[in-house]
């Protein structure tokens, strides 16, 4: 196994634990959409899965983020 290998498997390791301890995190009901709210294209079964009751699609989400940041006050 080479160094990049290696680095890939830490990669893995390391958004596993963040995936572990973000679903840990979470208490309520369980709402998954499985289409995207701005757009209705079909949200891909790893992001719900990684997202807990995402929303919107990752170029919604992106677009929603960075109006948020440029309406938000100084």
């Amino acid at each position: 196994m080479d160094v990049v290998d290696q680095a890939q498997r830490l990669a893995e390791q390391d958004l596993e634990r963040a995936l572990n301890k973000n679903k840990a995190n979470f208490v309520g009901q369980d709402v998954d959409f499985n289409h995207c709210l701005e757009c209705g294209i079909e949200i891909p079964k790893a992001r719900r899965d990684a997202i807990h009751s995402c929303k919107h699609c990752v170029d919604c989400q992106e677009r929603l983020e960075r109006q948020a940041k440029h309406y938000r006050k100084p």
